[in-house]
């Protein structure tokens, strides 16, 4: 339980004192949005992670920042850390800040980046602080687990999640399969419910025809864990042997409930040196830098929504073998751009692997397929203009309907 107090506004920021249960303090500050400035600039307080945060949900956030400052008519766009990732103390202090923010800041609409457990009950005493103040706000619905997450809720606590749904003035998904879990299970009108799909910046055309002097990197970015099918990449990449100039380089933050997966990765990397590695959490720029040296990006996952590590691959000209979850067959189609198997067959996926390892004319014509599927409809220009309409759309609605604007 935390509590929050705003004690002034010395020097141009407000004053916040952080209590927990036990009485213990933490202190933190909170720029205030200043009064007047241009009142024709909508004003977004984007709650969610901030951009040097690791996972797809902050590499969404990264692009919107980064193409709102790149508009000819931006917003004044406000990222504030909602307080998923770090310490008790920490989190706590975020959290704080972004009720305080949600409940005081001069702002026409709050964004905010929503998924399963906790990021759902953080955002959703966001939305509650918003509708007090009749300040409007969207969900963006990230994570792979929301229909588990739905289904295992009891009634109670899913009424809740369909209050906060409900309260939304838009509501963005990642593709239909989202659309039709937020539409049937918690019954949001589909007039609300708007599907963009991801998308990212600074593509590169594909190395065609790949350097016969170069290794083909099997790369696998994310979560070191058990739903994005890591065990069983390691297991297809044993049967791989016979391919003597492929390596599999894994990268990501390691699953904090799953230690005995990064355990198998570690040791896996130490039984066979040259040809399994593990680099561990990577910045962005440096995982961007190591998609660009993948022959292939392998992601063999139990659940997803549409990862962003996908569309950054096909941004590279990178094909992708991967499982149809979530929203990956809007971007991913079989024999085409990329290959496609079942969550949790070892060996096929092996064998799709070794398709691609082992056919070059087949690798080129996917990777050029795959860059072609990312200049069509998945650049992060797309996502920004999509998102940045709604944003526009309800301050409209905001200032014209009800005089919600702040002054």
């Amino acid at each position: 339980m935390w509590a929050a107090e705003v004690l002034g506004r010395p020097f141009g920021v407000m004053r916040v004192d952080l209590y927990d249960v036990h009485g213990s303090i933490w202190f933190g500050e909170v720029p205030p949005y200043p009064a007047g400035g241009d009142r024709t600039v909508i004003r977004v307080l984007n709650v969610g992670p901030t951009v040097d945060q690791p996972g797809g949900m902050a590499s969404v956030v990264a692009e919107l920042v980064t193409q709102n400052e790149q508009s000819a008519s931006p917003v004044d766009l406000r990222v504030v850390d909602s307080g998923g990732i770090g310490s008790p103390p920490r989190r706590g202090a975020r959290f704080a800040r972004v009720l305080l923010g949600a409940a005081t800041a001069r702002v026409d609409v709050a964004h905010l980046h929503v998924a399963s457990r906790g990021s759902t009950w953080r955002k959703a005493a966001v939305a509650r602080a918003c509708s007090l103040r009749r300040l409007p706000y969207g969900i963006h619905l990230h994570g792979a687990g929301y229909a588990a997450f739905l289904s295992s809720s009891a009634p109670a606590r899913k009424r809740l999640v369909e209050r906060f749904f409900h309260g939304a003035a838009y509501v963005v998904v990642l593709g239909e399969p989202w659309a039709r879990l937020v539409a049937d299970e918690l019954s949001v009108p589909r007039s609300k419910i708007h599907v963009v799909h991801n998308g990212v910046a600074g593509g590169a055309a594909p190395v065609v025809p790949w350097p016969a002097d170069r290794r083909k990197r099997v790369v696998f970015l994310g979560q070191i864990g058990a739903r994005k099918g890591v065990p069983e990449l390691l297991q297809a990449f044993e049967q791989l042997d016979a391919v003597p100039d492929a390596e599999l380089v894994l990268a990501g933050p390691p699953s904090p409930s799953e230690p005995d997966v990064v355990r198998q990765v570690e040791e896996a990397a130490r039984a066979r040196p040259g040809r399994i590695s593990y680099v561990g959490a990577l910045s962005r720029a440096r995982s961007q830098e190591l998609l660009g040296e993948a022959y292939v990006l392998a992601l063999p996952s139990h659940a997803e929504g549409l990862p962003m590590v996908v569309i950054e691959a096909m941004s590279q000209g990178v094909p992708c073998v991967t499982t149809p979850v979530g929203a990956m067959e809007e971007a991913v189609t079989d024999g085409v751009n990329g290959l496609l198997v079942e969550p949790g067959n070892t060996d096929a996926l092996a064998e799709q692997l070794r398709r691609l390892l082992d056919d070059e004319p087949l690798h080129d014509a996917m990777a050029r397929s795959a860059y072609d599927t990312w200049m069509r409809g998945f650049d992060a220009r797309s996502m920004y203009e999509d998102i940045r309409a709604l944003w526009v759309q309800t301050a409209g609605r905001a200032v014209g309907g009800s005089g919600n604007r702040a002054q």
